[in-house]
This record gives structure tokens, sequence and C-alpha cells, in this order.
């Protein structure tokens, strides 16, 4: 790997730990369903103008509408909502953590979609990252609860929607240019979740770093984040790209300690440390 490539990669793992602690605080000021339609929103305005008139792609909205629709409703608006309404529960670092699952997810998904072999160790590595988790939801400083529960259910569920999501781009539209996908793909799904703003509280409680804490997780870790992924992909290829979700649940905890305070217990880090082992284990094989 080369240093620009290091560098970029260190950006992207950076970024993709970082919405954690933006979701951790813009949720409670705006409410699940807006901070999910911001992100989609800002996203869209920063990829759109990029897509368009720096990468100057031919989007084609009106020819490839049901594309952009689907894959923006399979991996923005579900996940969005998903991760936003677990985060009014869930600490930074739990997110992280569950978040690393995706490339586990992708491997399920690429045997039972693409018909990929299936091999004993990514069984093994993707039993052992849902063991990681449930150690850190049994062994972490919360305590269990049904709440605490569903919020882990609907991280799961979001990343295992990005795992569905990649596997779906791969298989049926691969034909499109990946950064036509994404800007499309989120313009739709921005406008899908237009009228969930109206939940969004009045103006006069808006806060300034609930707010910035909400556009950063649409520019940065939505919009300008496909940047460095998209060129990773293409210089050093998807699994040493999706590599960085070894390193994004570290990052996430300790972001959580560092900005939010969270608590960092032995439970959390092994159970972190388990999902890594079950990352390098479905990334080698």
């Amino acid at each position: 790997m080369t240093r620009s490539a290091a560098a970029r990669w260190l950006l992207l793992a950076t970024l993709w730990s970082l919405q954690f602690i933006f979701m951790r605080v813009a949720v409670p000021v705006f409410g699940t369903a807006p901070v999910a339609e911001a992100r989609a929103l800002f996203a869209a305005c920063f990829l759109l103008p990029w897509a368009l008139w720096i990468a100057r792609l031919q989007l084609a909205p009106l020819e490839h509408w049901r594309d952009y629709l689907v894959v923006g409703l399979a991996n923005n608006v579900l996940p969005f909502l998903c991760f936003a309404w677990a985060a009014t529960v869930l600490p930074a670092g739990y997110m992280a953590v569950i978040n690393g699952t995706v490339p586990l997810w992708t491997a399920i998904f690429s045997a039972l979609i693409l018909h990929e072999r299936l091999r004993a160790a990514r069984v093994v590595g993707f039993l052992l990252g849902l063991i990681g988790v449930g150690m850190i939801v049994n062994l972490g400083p919360l305590e269990l609860s049904w709440q605490i529960l569903a919020a882990t259910a609907a991280s799961l569920t979001g990343a295992a929607l990005w795992g569905w999501a990649g596997v779906l781009i791969k298989q049926r539209y691969g034909r499109l240019p990946p950064m036509a996908v994404a800007a499309g793909s989120v313009a739709f799904a921005a406008a899908i979740m237009l009228p969930l703003w109206t939940q969004a509280p009045p103006l006069e409680a808006w806060t300034p770093v609930a707010t910035a804490n909400m556009v950063a997780l649409g520019l940065l870790c939505t919009g300008f984040a496909y940047l460095p992924f998209f060129t990773l992909i293409r210089d050093i290829g998807p699994w040493r790209t999706l590599s960085v979700g070894m390193i994004v649940p570290l990052l996430g905890i300790f972001w959580g300690w560092l900005f939010l305070g969270e608590a960092v217990m032995l439970g959390m880090l092994a159970g972190a440390t388990l999902v890594l082992v079950a990352l390098v284990l479905v990334m080698k094989h």
C-alpha cells in the first residue's frame, strides 16, 4: 500500500468512526428521523455537484431512477434510521463495534446472493463477530434491558443492510459508475425522507454544537467519505478497502471516551478484540 493509499485509508477509518460521535450529539436535539434526513440531504449537497461538475458523470436520473431508489432505500434510508434511533440509547463505542460487523454481513450475503464460496473461516469469523457484539452488550457499562437489546438489534440491522446493499450494488448495478450510484442514491434517499423533517424541533431549540455535528455527519462522514472510499477501491481493491472495519471499532471507542466521556471497560475491549479477530478471518479468506 502506497503512502497516499495509507493516508486515505486512515482518513476513511477516522471519518467512519466519527459518525457515531456526531449522531450521539445531534440525535438528542433534533430527533432520529430529522438527523437521518439531514445526513442524506447534506451528503447529496456534496456528492451531486462533485459528480456532475467535477467528475463530469451522467447520472441520467430518469433512466436509472429505480436503481437509485433501491440503493437509496437499502444503503441510506433504512441504515440511517436504524443507527440514528440506536444513538438515542447506545454509546458511540457500542455502535462503532457493531458497525464493524458490516464485512461479516457482506461475506454472508455474497455467499447467499452471489453464490461465492463460503469458507469455514468466514463462518467462524461471522459467529465470533456476533459473540463479540454480545460480549460488549453484556459486559459493557450499560445495564442490560429490552431497550438496549432493541437498539443493538437496530444497529445490527443497519450493519446487515449495508452489507446487503454492497452485494446488491455489485450484482445489479455494477454497470453504473460508483460515484453516480452514490450521488443518485443519497439524492433519492433525501427526497424520500424529506417529510420526516417536519419532526424537527423549532429553530430556537437548535444548538450550535448539535447543528455542527449534524452537518458534519452528512457532509464529512457520508458525502466526503465516498471520495477516499471509491479511490481506494480503485487503487487497492474492495477487500483491502473494507479492512478499515478492523480499526473503526477501536477508534469509535476511543472517540467516545475522548469527546463524550464514555466509560471503557475490559468487557468492551474484549468484545471489540473478538470482532477484530472475526474481521481478520473474513478478510483473509
